[in-house]
């Protein structure tokens, strides 16, 4: 290895023990602002909001020496992506602290203990998003691309048990004074917002490890119909036709499942549209997995008549298809509206060519 090298390797080293270092001290800046929502203790929340300053110093540092890094050595593309990835890192990292900030300054203007069930889910959900930043740092400072992966996969999964909490807290609407239920909000969306900058951190490792800029999403989109009438198998296979990779297409009918019907059938097969996996599920079965949908879709009627209550992250759309359309107006309509759908959710980019 030339000296040169050496010293590229050195500040390498430096840099990631660094921002190591920096998310050391903002996981136990977290950590004392959930003590501090349980204690209420002055001195210790100010000890936060105070250490934010040399948080925030560290992180600049951090953003020079990366910069330095790459107009000193024009490192190849491995190097580069890692110090592109930390730069993005140490945004994440610093904007953390801010949030362990904004947890203690509304903790101090609490007049009295968090009521009891909702510091239990808070005290919970504080624990799982640190971990799993913790886990996030720890995947990049090995490179592993897999746990990283694996880690953005259980952040979706707790983002998914948070809805219920949010219907908790707004059906406390006449039994807390609006100012807890405040702090309670935006305490809950602290962390919350830890779990999705965790995720960020394991976007760049993915980054940084495969050269992947972005794990592309897909999009789980639920069509709602009525049975025998043959839409939301029309719109699934037109979407699954077109959208094969940015986007899940589910059809359910109340009251149980229903095939293919044979003139459907013909119609797809003269189209080239797929017509297999197209039997709806039943919505009844769906009910307690609504969450898990992006968008709610009434091709038949509006999306009231099928569901009680949207979920909080899910978005509900009523489509008007006329009745009396034939197979073809309606795989026009739909034509639209799908590609509409698809495009605003994953961009211009997102169809089949």
């Amino acid at each position: 290895m030339s000296h040169l090298e050496e010293r590229m390797e050195s500040d390498l080293n430096y840099i990631r023990q660094w921002v190591w270092k920096l998310g050391e001290d903002v996981e136990e800046a977290l950590r004392n602002a959930k003590k501090v929502l349980v204690l209420r203790n002055p001195e210790m929340a100010y000890n936060v909001v105070l250490g934010d300053h040399p948080i925030n110093r560290d992180s600049r540092e951090c953003d020079r020496l990366c910069h330095t890094f790459i107009a000193r050595y024009l490192p190849g593309a491995g190097a580069l992506r890692e110090m592109a990835s930390t730069i993005r890192i140490n945004v994440v990292l610093e904007r953390i602290g801010d949030y362990a900030v904004t947890i203690c300054r509304e903790a101090l203007q609490l007049e009295g203990p968090l009521p009891e069930r909702f510091s239990i889910r808070i005290d919970s959900l504080a624990d799982d998003a640190i971990e799993i930043l913790s886990a996030s740092r720890a995947a990049f400072r090995e490179g592993n691309a897999e746990r990283a992966i694996a880690l953005m996969q259980a952040a979706k999964r707790m983002e998914g048990r948070m809805d219920g909490f949010y219907e908790e807290l707004f059906a406390e609407d006449d039994r807390m004074d609006a100012h807890t239920m405040m702090a309670i909000f935006v305490v809950f969306n602290m962390f919350k917002r830890v779990a999705d900058q965790a995720k960020n951190i394991c976007d760049q490792t993915v980054y940084a490890v495969r050269g992947v800029a972005k794990i592309p999403k897909v999009y789980p989109i639920l069509f709602l119909d009525q049975r025998g009438s043959g839409v939301g198998q029309l719109a699934a296979a037109i979407g699954r036709h077109s959208f094969p990779d940015s986007a899940q297409f589910t059809v359910a009918t109340p009251g149980g499942s229903d095939s293919l019907n044979p003139e459907l059938g013909e119609f797809l097969s003269k189209t080239g549209l797929p017509d297999t996996d197209l039997e709806t599920e039943p919505l009844e079965a769906l009910e307690h997995d609504l969450s898990n949908y992006i968008v709610l879709v009434s091709v038949n009627g509006r999306v009231s008549q099928y569901v009680h209550k949207v979920p909080f992250h899910t978005s509900a759309l009523n489509w008007s298809i006329p009745n009396g359309a034939d197979d073809a107006e309606r795989y026009r309509m739909l034509r639209r509206e799908i590609h509409e759908l698809v495009t605003l959710l994953a961009g211009e980019q997102a169809e089949r060519g």
